[in-house]
């Protein structure tokens, strides 16, 4: 009897110490976040979770994981004048020009390519409204309940919104694709148009990737001037501990990604 009741003050000192860790030890300037265990989907911080926010070029996460479910790494994305007309960010690929999915998915997760969005998504569903439309679909069946998509890029647009933990949900499921995973942790490429071989230079836009630390961040960054700055992505610690990470709506995008990784590996 005794020692079930010392199993039991461990537990509840346990639970209050991640508590207290979570409400008093982090502090960030993003409005919402997610701090999400990859292997059991237990949430282990959070900071108003279910608020609906513009996502920005996090979109982008949703983008790829349909476009690696719907089409194969090899198929040629011919580029519509559609895809040239996107705003910045964007590679400048040219109408007419012909890349594999594989390297779109690059210019679409290194250097947030609006142009590459639309691109991809025109080649998997034939307009990028059916590609939204599947965009949703799925995020439907991950169990995003306040998520609606209206561009495949995440620039801004009416009834365009998602929270912070649907896109931890998401990040969670593109996160179990490898090809995805090794796409996000490219520091510098060039892609390749197939007919007359120019190549566009790339770099990721996720910093992290660049600093020396004890642990690994891949994801996708995003801002525009509604959404602010925004991240989903991984924090990889070991083999055995990752995190799912979501900032929504942020003003010092690389600190507070910096404060959630390094208090973050304390909440397991």
């Amino acid at each position: 009897m005794f020692r079930r009741i010392l199993i039991f003050i461990f537990v509840i000192s346990s639970s209050l110490s991640a508590n207290l860790l979570a409400k008093e030890a982090i502090h960030i300037t993003a409005n919402s976040v997610v701090l999400m265990n990859g292997w059991n989907k237990k949430v282990l911080y959070s900071k108003n979770p279910h608020i609906k926010l513009a996502p920005a070029s996090t979109a982008k996460i949703m983008t790829a994981l349909v476009v690696l479910k719907k089409s194969s790494l090899d198929k040629k994305v011919i580029v519509s004048r559609c895809a040239t007309c996107m705003p910045p960010s964007k590679v400048d690929i040219k109408k007419g020009e012909v890349y594999s999915t594989e390297d779109m998915l690059k210019a679409l997760l290194l250097n947030s390519g609006n142009d590459a969005s639309v691109a991809l998504a025109e080649s998997v569903a034939g307009t990028e409204k059916d590609f939204v439309s599947i965009m949703n679909d799925m995020a439907r069946r991950l169990g995003c309940r306040n998520t609606n998509f209206k561009t495949s890029n995440g620039l801004p647009a009416k009834g365009q919104y998602s929270t912070a933990y649907d896109m931890a949900l998401i990040v969670r499921e593109a996160t179990k694709d490898k090809r995805l995973l090794d796409i996000l942790g490219i520091k510098e490429t060039e892609i390749t148009e197939l007919n007359t071989g120019r190549r566009i230079k790339l770099r990721n836009h996720n910093k992290s990737l660049w600093k020396k630390t004890s642990y690994l961040i891949l994801g996708k960054t995003g801002y525009t001037i509604r959404a602010k700055q925004c991240f989903a992505g991984y924090i990889s610690y070991d083999k055995r501990h990752n995190l799912i990470v979501v900032m929504l709506k942020g003003k010092k995008l690389w600190p507070d990604l910096k404060e959630l990784a390094e208090k973050g590996r304390k909440l397991f």
